[in-house]
């Protein structure tokens, strides 16, 4: 019993010295064969698993700035956010002649209106800037001698750079350029973008054109809103040219690389109340290596379709028929020239209306041979108005031989009845040409003349239904009868008495009315317009006067 006693005190003794000594004794930092083998097992888990090292950085976040732009003739903003060329102001021209506010061509709270230029890809997974994109940048003034830098990461490898400039005009260039910093090719393509956005429906102007426009593979394209209406979208295949909007007298155009093919469609949305136009073109085609970059230059116009800066971009830039954006018609031979001696004479004598009155006076001199042979014929028909009345009346029940009777009466006297018709036609294109540059000239716009005339391109101000302003009423525009317009139809009236009558009594009552007919259709023209008519009609009456007491003089001499 006690050995059993004391074989159990040696076992648990024997037992604490085991499990207190062990670890002092026989402690190993290597793994037991079984933790070898679960260790391994681990390892082998962890390689299968473990994601691939990151290639990529996290898509760059930028603060939205907004960056002015203060250029000679060109001001606004360009946000950071989008970067879209949508508010600018052209500075020497104004809204009107009661407003210092610049004509905002870009920047209409009412309508989006816009250009925007960027990058497409057929990579639906490729991250590109689009209108919500913040962009960064380290400058906020956008002047002729300090253009802006834009960048933009994508977070997968390609860094966007877009180098905004402005000239002292109204070309803004903008240069996008793209780093390809991943592993692989990169395909993208260049386009640009005019957005313009019309509550209701837009009119369409009568004698001259505004809307879509281009000028693409050698052959002006007028494009109406109407038509895009119709076709939803109209695609052209371009080689250079240019493309864009147009008004009256400003005009948004994209200039695109001219050595590349272009693909230019002209889009139409419905969106609510709102129809909204899209120019869009895609241009240069990039296939971007690994550590390459490339870039795509383009251009846009905003601005006034002044004749000589149309023609100096075309100059420079080697672009065809950038001045076709102003409406010349179908006398283009004769418009142009026109337009550039309207523009030099007001610039000579610095008031527009008399410029116009010069212009007139000299192309009447250059007419004048031509006009002096239709007047001396017209003159001389009507001295033979009494023997053709007393032809009509013995012959008033027979029309064949009134018609014989006057034939032999104009071969006597040598009198060719059409010979005054003739020169009026000649004259004619020469006339329109004129009348069709006046109509159109930005010259015009906001330029005065003397007395109540303070802009050329709006009717005249006064009526005579109120006295000319006498009586505080508001008149129709149908009764809005000015000074000009009345001095205008007194010239017609005067001009045609001094034509030989009609042989038809009817048509002779119609004539009568006819300047009365005028001066209601003609109050509500531009007041350059009606100055020159007038002008141009006293012009007329004087040398018909004059040709008429030479005609008298020499009658006298041969008596």
């Amino acid at each position: 019993m006690e050995e059993d006693k004391r074989n159990v005190i040696l076992f648990f003794a024997i037992s604490v010295l085991i499990m207190v000594g062990y670890p002092y004794f026989f402690n190993s930092d290597k793994p037991t064969v079984s933790q070898q083998i679960i260790q391994k097992i681990s390892d082998a888990s962890t390689a299968i698993t473990a994601p691939a090292p990151q290639t990529v950085r996290p898509i760059q976040k930028a603060e939205v700035k907004t960056i002015k732009i203060d250029a000679k003739n060109l001001s606004g903003v360009i946000s950071t956010r989008g970067a879209k060329i949508d508010t600018i102001y052209l500075k020497k021209y104004k809204e009107s002649l009661d407003s210092d506010k610049a004509v905002s061509v870009f920047g209409n709270k009412n309508s989006r209106y816009f250009a925007t230029v960027g990058w497409i890809s057929e990579n639906k997974s490729l991250l590109l800037p689009d209108e919500n994109t913040c962009w960064s940048t380290s400058s906020t003034t956008l002047t002729e001698k300090s253009p802006i830098t834009l960048t933009w990461d994508n977070g997968q490898g390609l860094i966007f750079e877009k180098q905004i400039s402005v000239d002292e005009n109204f070309l803004i260039t903008v240069k996008d350029s793209v780093k390809n910093y991943g592993a692989t090719n990169v395909k993208l393509t260049s386009f640009t973008k005019i957005n313009r956005e019309f509550t209701g429906k837009m009119d369409s102007a009568v004698s001259f054109y505004e809307g879509p426009i281009g000028y693409l593979n050698g052959k002006l394209e007028e494009i109406s809103y109407e038509d895009i209406v119709k076709s939803h979208e109209i695609k052209h295949e371009t080689n250079g040219g240019w493309f864009g909007v147009t008004d009256k007298y400003w005009l948004v155009a994209f200039i695109p690389n001219q050595k590349i093919k272009s693909t230019v469609t002209y889009r139409y949305l419905a969106e609510g109340n709102k129809n909204v136009y899209n120019i869009e073109s895609q241009g240069d085609a990039f296939d971007i290596a690994s550590g390459a970059s490339a870039t795509a230059t383009n251009h846009v116009f905003v601005g006034a379709k002044e004749v000589n800066t149309l023609d100096m971009y075309e100059e420079k830039l080697g672009i065809q028929h950038f001045d076709l954006a102003i409406d010349f018609g179908c006398l283009y031979i004769l418009t142009k020239p026109l337009l550039y001696a309207l523009a030099y004479i007001k610039g000579l004598v610095g008031n527009m209306g008399l410029g116009i009155i010069l212009i007139t006076l000299l192309i009447k001199l250059l007419l004048f041979p031509l006009a002096n042979k239709s007047y001396r014929s017209m003159n001389r028909m009507k001295t033979l108005q009494p023997k053709i009345q007393a032809l009509q009346k013995k012959y008033a029940d027979d029309k064949v031989k009134l018609g014989q009777a006057v034939s032999e009466l104009y071969k006597k006297e040598e009198i060719n009845p059409i010979g005054g018709c003739l020169p009026l036609l000649i004259q004619s294109p020469v006339l329109f040409a004129l009348y069709k540059v006046l109509y159109i000239s930005i010259e015009m716009r906001q330029s005065a003349f003397i007395g109540w005339i303070h802009d050329l391109s709006l009717p005249d101000p006064l009526s005579i239904f109120n006295l000319f302003g006498l009586i505080p009423i508001d008149l129709p525009s149908f009764l809005q009868i000015g000074i000009w317009p009345l001095i205008m139809g007194l010239s017609m009236l005067l001009q045609q008495k001094m034509n030989p009558a009609p042989a038809d009594p009817a048509q002779e009552k119609m004539m009568l009315i006819m300047p009365i007919m005028f001066t209601f259709m003609f109050a509500q023209l531009p007041a350059g317009l009606i100055i020159y008519w007038t002008f141009s009609n006293i012009l007329g009456i004087a040398q018909q006067y004059m040709i008429i007491k030479l005609d008298e003089r020499k009658k006298a001499v041969k008596k």
